[in-house]
């Protein structure tokens, strides 16, 4: 007999961010982490630990949308009863439960049953995925350009890349100023490549500002004059309609980066059949797991479309290591006072502090059973705001 789910416990806690906290002071910043020196922002995290009936854990934990807790607390009353590896049934159920819903708490559970995976067969995440890389080339992405003092206009831009640059980093992308003036988008991107060097991967951004295709095909323009790798996301209000980046796509000569909210393979390979986008973008926390960013990547792989993956994590590290057709491994969002962007939350070294990169410019990617990390369990008894166990009684 399969040894099956015994239970599940859904963890919320919160982790400081300081001088980052949402702002809702004007139209354009609607809400988004801002720069306010002095502040300290409280940032959710949520963890998922599933638990068998022979003693094996699996557990995630990363920052999450809200409702993703409920969503998974639902999702794991599926899961509890079942043998511990049927991802794909959890995954095929939980998703119609969610309806008409998008299920974010799906990705955290599956993410978790991925790493219960790993350790039951004493394998890493990469070696379950097929991969063969215990490095991954990694880019720094820049949070939203600022008018506090921190990345407030083109020259701290710079200089803050070229900081980053003499650590060994090889890639940088902007994430712009939220105004959406196209005029300083344009001059920070020529600006940019005049001083960060040829021989420097650039991206830019601009995290839906532009409300207007023509702004947007703009900005486009000094990036492909520029030579900037890809142009990403530009469009109000989400970037989810194909036939507006369609527009985009026609007007310019430079690979299209969409999908980041576009969620679930399905959406995204519609997505990338309208022609709406060259290039697919992949995120276990927003993507349904390790389980559905491994449908769209393979979906891609098989039509020669490269799948960027969004953002960083330690499993985001290990899908990079496993992947045939992507680039880089994000670290976003970092600042001169925000060096790492993930939680703080790990007992066994890992980080995405800017400063941990190698001169080579790449991060190692952890190599013990399933994701590889250990958790602060200090840290986040102190710090639950919520918490529920799931059990087949309950």
């Amino acid at each position: 007999m399969s040894t099956l789910i015994d239970k599940v416990e859904v963890i919320e806690f919160d982790v400081d961010t300081p001088d980052y906290t949402r702002t809702f002071d004007t139209d354009a910043r609607g809400g988004s982490w801002y720069y306010q020196p002095g502040v300290v922002g409280k940032r959710g995290v949520l963890m998922v630990r599933v638990y068998t009936t022979d003693g094996h854990v699996g557990e995630y934990a990363y920052h999450a949308v809200t409702g993703a807790a409920q969503q998974a607390a639902d999702v794991a009353r599926i899961a509890v009863g079942r043998p511990w590896h049927a991802r794909e049934q959890i995954f095929r159920v939980g998703r119609r439960l969610s309806r008409p819903a998008h299920s974010y708490g799906l990705c955290f559970l599956d993410n978790a049953l991925w790493d219960l995976a790993g350790k039951v067969y004493g394998a890493s995440l990469t070696e379950l995925l097929g991969g063969g890389r215990d490095r991954v080339r990694a880019y720094a992405s820049s949070v939203n350009g600022d008018r506090e003092g921190s990345l407030s206009n083109k020259e701290s831009i710079v200089e803050f890349f070229a900081s980053l640059k003499n650590l060994g980093w090889t890639g940088f992308k902007m994430h712009s100023w939220h105004e959406g003036d196209k005029w300083e988008e344009a001059e920070n991107v020529a600006y940019m490549r005049e001083h960060l060097g040829e021989r420097t991967d650039l991206m830019l951004d601009p995290a839906c500002v532009f409300d207007s295709v023509s702004d947007a095909i703009f900005v486009g323009k000094a990036c492909q004059e520029a030579g900037f790798r890809w142009y990403e996301d530009p469009l109000r209000p989400l970037g989810i309609g194909a036939f507006a980046h369609k527009q985009l796509r026609d007007a310019l000569d430079i690979p299209i980066l969409q999908s980041e909210h576009v969620a679930g393979p399905e959406a995204k390979a519609d997505f990338l059949l309208a022609g709406g986008t060259d290039l697919l973008r992949v995120d276990s926390h927003f993507d349904l797991g390790v389980t559905g960013s491994v449908k769209t990547i393979k979906f891609a792989e098989s039509l020669g479309v490269n799948v960027e993956v969004h953002g960083p994590s330690p499993v985001h590290r290990h899908l990079v290591a496993s992947m045939q057709a992507t680039s880089m491994y994000e670290v976003a969002n970092v600042s001169p006072h925000l060096a790492d962007p993930s939680p703080e939350i790990y007992t066994c070294g890992y980080s995405d502090a800017y400063t941990t990169i190698a001169a080579d410019g790449t991060l190692p990617v952890p190599t013990g059973p399933g994701i590889g990390v250990t958790y602060d369990a200090e840290l986040i008894e102190k710090r639950t705001k919520a918490a529920a166990t799931i059990t087949a009684e309950s």
